[in-house]
């Protein structure tokens, strides 16, 4: 990665869609006839009817499951309301992810598409998504999904990604509006932490959705993390739903990086609190964690430099006892040594003395004879000097001798050089003639009658026509 560039940068909060236009259905104008088949009449229906996303609020009843797909009813939930049902069917493509929802009597919120099934003629809803509605139906939802998870081994310990010992790069997911995020980033501390904040929805239709879209982009974008934070306020069940969908559990167990959370009040425990790596109460709580793991890696240090100190001093001075250990052993054996050697050391250093008097007496006759050869040399490089300061004159005579011969020969030429210019012929009033091709004109007899010819006086330029000529 550059490292000028914001890691960042290309992050778009989760895209709200825009409600789509729903068409008017119409039955085409047949030319040749004026009814449709029945299938032709279901196809068109059906076709205008995929075009209506719906949501709809209702309590489940008879359910009919079978390995892949599952048939329900949706009843009204409102007393105050008349009777109604509505048939709705679940495909392969949701059942998995929604299935623990399906129990009879929740309240719940489905979306997807109305139509007409057409070997049967009945109407029904396709659903591609559940959504428990109210505190019953998400304490009951919860509890579901939470034993769901549980048998697929989303919480053991096994699963849990270790934190690394040094926590420095934290990619931050929350929302940068709400509370949690000033909570966590003013009880962090200041220890060169290295945080990106990706901002999420929290709660509403859209959490779930920006939560995933979130935790993939840190596991894509920014493998370099040392963990990844997910954090919020606290809440009512409702508002913390999103921290509660299976979409959020799976991805943070599919993270490769291990994910913190901090999700709510003291009493809060939501399903991704049990499927990350670690989970804490409360956002502050999560950056006392991060702070004091750094904060105990500093004491430590502190410590191990102590008692790097004191280990060090102690070395040396055992060191510093064997050293005098040593030196006292070397004077009292070198003194030994002097003793026993004595007699030797002083006839040696007799026999040194006069061979070094023999070297000296040398030194000097040729420090003399050295002397004598200089003195010669001197004498002889000092008459060079005077020969040479003759000839140097001599030469320097000659060169000015020739510079003014040379000059005198340059005049000379410049006179000759100026009465051959052109130009100083044209002054005197010629002029120049030229043919159309540029060449000049030496002769009369080189032009006829009608020729363009191109004069040149000395300033400027004429062009004529040939009227006459004569030779």
């Amino acid at each position: 990665m550059d490292k000028n560039k914001d890691p960042l940068d290309g992050w778009d909060l989760f895209n709200q869609p825009e409600d789509e236009k729903i068409d008017e259905i119409s039955l085409p104008q047949a030319k040749e006839k004026q009814y449709v088949s029945v299938t032709e009449f279901l196809d068109i229906v059906n076709e205008k009817l995929a075009n209506i996303e719906c949501r709809v609020l209702g309590e489940i009843s008879d359910i009919n499951a079978r390995d892949r797909y599952c048939f329900f009813v949706l009843k009204e939930s409102n007393p105050e309301l008349e009777s109604a049902v509505v048939e709705c069917f679940i495909g392969w493509r949701s059942f998995e992810t929604y299935k623990h929802l399906l129990q009879d009597g929740m309240q719940v919120i489905v979306s997807g598409y109305p139509g007409i099934y057409k070997k049967s003629g009945r109407f029904r809803i396709e659903v591609i998504k559940i959504e428990p509605f109210g505190e019953g139906a998400l304490k009951q939802a919860f509890e579901a999904l939470k034993k769901k998870l549980e048998a697929k081994g989303y919480f053991a310990p096994e699963h849990k990604k270790p934190l690394p010992d040094i926590i420095q790069k934290i990619g931050l997911i929350t929302s940068g509006a709400g509370a949690a995020i000033k909570d966590f980033l003013k009880n962090l501390g200041h220890y060169g932490f290295q945080i990106y904040h990706l901002n999420v929805f929290v709660e509403g239709d859209y959490a779930e959705d920006s939560i995933i879209s979130a935790i993939k982009y840190f596991n894509r974008n920014m493998p370099y993390l040392d963990v990844i934070v997910l954090i919020r306020g606290g809440g009512s069940l409702e508002s913390l739903k999103a921290f509660n969908a299976e979409g959020v559990a799976d991805a943070i167990f599919d993270s490769r990086l291990p994910v913190i959370t901090g999700i709510g009040h003291e009493r809060d425990i939501t399903i991704a609190d049990y499927v990350a790596d670690k989970s804490l109460s409360t956002p502050t709580a999560v950056a006392t964690f991060i702070r004091d793991q750094r904060e105990q890696i500093i004491q430590n240090l502190l410590l191990l430099q102590d008692d790097i100190v004191s280990l060090a001093e102690s070395i040396i001075e055992d060191i510093s006892a064997t050293v005098d250990t040593f030196q006292q052993n070397i004077f009292s054996n070198f003194e030994n040594i002097l003793q026993r050697y004595s007699f030797s050391i002083r006839h040696c250093a007799e026999r040194m003395h006069g061979r070094l008097k023999l070297v000296f007496d040398s030194y000097r006759l040729v420090e003399r004879k050295f002397a004598e050869n200089v003195s010669e040399w001197y004498l002889y490089i000092k008459q060079l000097h005077g020969h040479l300061s003759v000839l140097n004159q001599s030469i320097i005579g000659n060169f000015q001798a020739c510079l003014e011969q040379f000059a005198t020969r340059i005049k000379v030429a410049h006179a000759h050089l100026v009465s051959l210019d052109p130009e100083s012929i044209l002054k005197r009033g010629y002029s120049i003639v030229y043919d159309e091709n540029g060449n000049v004109i030496k002769d009369a007899a080189n032009t006829k009658k009608g020729d363009v010819i191109n004069i040149k006086p000395y300033r400027g330029k004429i062009i004529s026509k040939v009227e006459e000529t004569e030779t």
